[in-house]
């Protein structure tokens, strides 16, 4: 059975707004920085950089297709994600594929022994210490609504309670939509329907 041919990928991500960072600009890089790119392997998407990396389809496409010896080319590391949480998922497929990033701009390379090791020793840390600040301020939004006598349970209905703790929890940042609706025990469905209803009388 013959090996599969390495492949040389690359993803540019732009939002919709951005005005510095255009997409030609980041294609054209990735082309001078490796010409061996087909720019038919060149995944690009017009989403917010502050996006899972579930919601990117193109991001995804290219992670599933990934083989042993393939290469990915970013123009800069922000443009695969701005959480460090999510950095470090997309950063980890890569490698567990057998594949190797390379950022342009940034210089980082993960096939690079222990500079790569380095760099994901770090990224592992702040993630580490990401999700844990995370997992604190959603203890305390949860205290909070405790202490203002709100009950916390996971009823499956969209009750007043539920559209009191669904719209407090939205004004946390630091919160999840996931996270609420682990919490309530709702769908994302009722989440986003509790949103668009009024807000309970007093």
């Amino acid at each position: 059975m013959e090996g599969t041919i390495a492949k040389k990928l690359g993803y540019v991500r732009t939002s919709k707004i951005d005005q510095v960072n255009g997409i030609q600009v980041q294609v054209d890089a990735i082309l001078q920085h490796d010409p061996g790119v087909d720019q038919r392997d060149i995944f690009i998407e017009q989403l917010s950089g502050a996006l899972h990396h579930s919601k990117r389809p193109m991001l995804h496409a290219l992670l599933d297709q990934l083989q042993p010896g393939d290469v990915v080319y970013v123009y800069r590391i922000d443009r695969l994600g701005r959480s460090t949480l999510d950095l470090l998922t997309i950063v980890e497929r890569i490698k567990k594929n057998g594949a190797r990033l390379i950022t342009i701009t940034d210089g980082i390379d993960t096939g690079t022994g222990m500079v790569a090791d380095i760099f994901l020793s770090v990224l592992g840390a702040v993630a580490s210490y990401e999700r844990a600040l995370i997992s604190e301020r959603t203890k305390s939004s949860l205290k909070v609504l405790k202490d203002r006598g709100v009950q916390l349970g996971r009823p499956r209905k969209i009750t007043p309670i539920i559209v009191q703790q669904v719209q407090t929890l939205h004004g946390d940042p630091a919160v999840s939509v996931n996270e609420t609706c682990a919490s309530l025990g709702i769908s994302r469905t009722s989440y986003y329907a509790a949103l668009r209803h009024p807000q309970p009388s007093c």
